[in-house]
């Protein structure tokens, strides 16, 4: 139940915001800003953030987003900026800085939780859906970073039935903030899991009952722990610096299984494949999980992955869970479905800028949205 705790009941985020001024400003320190005017962008200030910055001298100009804030520092308008953290190193990333011509030099830090609305309760008795978010960053869980891996596991546990459905990272959709904005799926994450949750209920009209988030770390761990697993490939590959990849079952541990999931350019279908690999990957590890020899000594694997990975289960239902395994011994059904699309170039709302997209099949997300509620309804 200790190990328990550090991972599950996480209905909180803690996103760090910081105060920025131009590289070249003469301005050394926050208490420089007093009375002078620092912006904030109203798409991602919290009313805890607000609260926050009333302790500041500083006068407040607001923005509609981060992006038109930078362009407000830059052209000297403000100041001072109020930019979460994440967002950019996001913009980094991608070169925008670059694009944008702007250098920015950080005063002061502000951590803020967010509380994410807690969740239903679930029991084995009852199907139900899980949002599997999957982040590109190491260290903490906790810090809001973009969602490489979008995965929806519709479970029956009556039928000991899973569906896995894949989501390409570069989908084109409507953000669950920002008035429905258009950004990549993958940029949900940069403002928080409940934004990523919300606007993939939004893109296949269903209803989300709980979320599991993993990062680099969490996910090498994980697998460490278990004693690494082993997955099918339907390709022949190799990844530079890691190794070779044969077709075929292929025993992995943690940085190898971690590379076989992150590949995408060995494969004509890029994105598409390396979706399928992940789910081949999750597919290895429920089986594996769900093991007697596993579960019996699921308390000591999860206190190997301690801050890398968070759900918003909590420890009774995932002990309940356990507790059905082993009274309910035998494999799961396991059911892979990716959704796909057509590649193209459109702005994209936290870029402001084109950037490659992929917009969405909607015959695709019918039929899984049709197999999803297959899956919940089978008795």
């Amino acid at each position: 139940m200790k190990a328990l705790k550090a991972i599950a009941n996480q209905t909180t985020e803690i996103t760090t915001y910081g105060i920025y001024v131009l590289e070249d400003a003469k301005i050394e320190n926050v208490e420089g800003l007093e009375k002078k005017t620092v912006g904030f962008s109203k798409d991602v200030t919290t009313d805890d953030l607000s609260e926050a910055l009333k302790e500041y001298t500083f006068k407040l100009s607001s923005y509609s987003s981060q992006l038109e804030l930078i362009e407000g520092l830059k052209n000297e308008e403000c100041v001072g900026a109020v930019l979460s953290t994440s967002y950019i190193n996001m913009l980094e990333d991608n070169e925008v800085d670059v694009g944008l011509g702007v250098e920015l030099r950080l005063l002061e830090e502000i951590s803020i939780e967010k509380v994410v609305e807690n969740p239903v309760v679930v029991t084995p008795k009852e199907p139900f859906v899980v949002y599997i978010s999957g982040k590109d960053t190491w260290g903490h869980i906790s810090v809001p970073s973009r969602s490489d891996v979008n995965i929806l596991a519709a479970v029956n546990p009556e039928t000991k039935h899973i569906l896995l459905v894949s989501t390409p990272r570069d989908y084109y959709v409507p953000l669950s903030i920002a008035g429905g904005a258009m950004d990549k799926l993958t940029h949900t994450g940069i403002y928080g899991i409940d934004v990523s949750e919300e606007t993939m209920e939004n893109l296949y009209g269903i209803d989300i009952d709980h979320y599991f988030k993993v990062n680099f770390s969490g996910f090498e761990g994980l697998i460490n722990a278990m004693g690494g697993i082993t997955v099918w490939s339907d390709y022949e590959f190799d990844v530079e610096n890691i190794g070779h990849f044969s077709k075929g079952e292929n025993h992995l541990m943690g940085l190898p299984a971690l590379a076989f999931a992150r590949e995408r350019y060995s494969f004509p279908r890029g994105d598409l494949v390396r979706g399928e690999n992940q789910m081949n990957v999750i597919q290895s590890v429920v089986q594996k999980m769900t093991s007697k020899s596993i579960l019996k000594n699921y308390g000591n694997i999860l206190k190997e992955c301690d801050g890398t990975f968070a759900t918003d289960f909590s420890s009774g239902e995932i002990a309940d869970f356990v507790a059905f395994q082993l009274s309910n011994p035998g494999e799961w059904n396991i059911e892979k479905l990716s959704v796909g699309g057509t590649g193209a170039h459109s702005s994209v709302y936290s870029l402001g800028k084109r950037a490659y997209v992929m917009y969405p099949n909607e015959e695709d997300i019918n039929n899984a949205r049709e197999r999803i509620q297959e899956v919940l309804d089978e008795e």
